[in-house]
């Protein structure tokens, strides 16, 4: 049976999202939301470089809300000054329509007891399922990493690290004004907003995993780390001088039993040449980890995945693989998501090591 699915939002994770969902034979596209008003009116397929489809792309939730959809892929940024996220999730769940968002909603409980319980209400008011996909939080940590403690006999700790280099950042607003590459290391804190704006993310992941253990955490703690260069350094956006900051580590820390059990650290970039937090330049030919992952306890495990392109895919110059991966895993959940009973589907993990009580 066809599914009838709607795009929401079409940036660099919509995109490659709205071009699967053309081209797959299983899913009917009956509309896309689109934010930018210069996109709005345009055939979908004209907005990822496809044949015309007929379906034209709207600015007008009403229209979106009307169409009752079997699932929305729900792609929007929580980066607008006037943020709508829960009330638009909440009211197409409540109208019938499922919901899979990669827009960080992946342990409702982390956001309170009264977004979770807006979440499960509109859910069993429309007979809906919602979904919270994305690859860090949603995939890496929660899912990936659990599965592997399926192996342990023990665990003392779990860090996963992703690294993502910004030296391709052309903004100098973005590089040196929001990511603050460039600055005196002492400027760089837990208090800087960039910090604020993935507090709610990471947070998420770690309760998620905590759950998948089994287990719940004490407390959650955030730190900021730094490194800097003895040399100047030219990315897109500029000259990072010697001295400031051209890496940063950004950590959260979930406690349980007296001590750090589980961690998250975001490493920014503008070089892999930094021996001094274990990466260096790959040689010609080779890649960099993306994800590194620690599981110290009985036995120890150190996992690296590598991630490229290869052959860039038509039509999506424009987006990274990081943007790819976290569009496919809302488009590859759809047929899971929609045969699991109404309310919020979590991906289910097997086996996952828990702790004897």
């Amino acid at each position: 049976m066809t599914i009838r699915v709607v795009q929401w939002a079409t940036g660099a994770v919509g995109l490659p999202q709205l071009q699967e969902l053309i081209e797959h034979p299983d899913y009917e596209l009956v509309g896309v939301l689109v934010y930018d008003p210069a996109k709005a009116g345009l055939d979908a397929g004209t907005l990822c470089g496809m044949p015309d489809t007929g379906v034209l792309t709207t600015a007008d939730k009403e229209t979106i809300f009307a169409l009752g959809a079997d699932v929305v892929i729900h792609a929007a940024s929580k980066a607008y000054p006037v943020e709508t996220n829960v009330e638009d999730i909440t009211r197409l769940l409540a109208s019938g329509s499922s919901v899979i968002s990669t827009t960080s909603y992946n342990h409702l409980p982390t956001y309170g007891a009264d977004v979770e319980t807006k979440f499960v209400d509109a859910c069993m008011k429309g007979g809906s399922r919602f979904h919270a996909a994305g690859e860090n939080p949603g995939f890496m940590m929660e899912r990936l990493v659990t599965t592997v403690t399926g192996l342990s006999k023990h665990i003392d700790r779990i860090d996963l690290y992703e690294a993502v280099d910004v030296s391709a950042i052309a903004s100098p607003q973005m590089m040196f004004d929001l990511m603050g590459m460039g600055r005196r290391p002492e400027e760089i804190t837990v208090e800087s907003p960039i910090v604020g704006k993935l507090d709610m993310a990471y947070r998420q992941a770690l309760n998620a995993t905590a759950d998948v253990l089994g287990i719940e955490l004490d407390g959650i703690t955030v730190a900021v780390d730094t490194t800097t260069l003895p040399h100047d350094l030219n990315v897109a956006a500029g000259t990072i001088k010697a001295g400031t900051v051209v890496g940063q580590r950004l950590s959260w820390y979930g406690q349980w039993r007296g001590h750090d059990f589980l961690a998250i650290h975001e490493e920014w970039i503008a070089t892999y040449d930094l021996p001094q937090w274990n990466l260096s330049a790959p040689s010609p030919g080779e890649t960099v980890p993306l994800i590194r992952v620690q599981i110290r306890g009985v036995p120890n495990f150190d996992l690296a995945l590598n991630m490229s392109w290869g052959e860039v895919p038509p039509m999506l110059d424009g987006t990274n693989p990081g943007h790819l991966m976290i569009g496919m895993s809302a488009i590859n959940a759809i047929r899971y998501v929609l045969a699991s009973p109404p309310g919020i589907v979590s991906a289910p993990v097997f086996g996952a090591w828990t702790p004897p009580h």
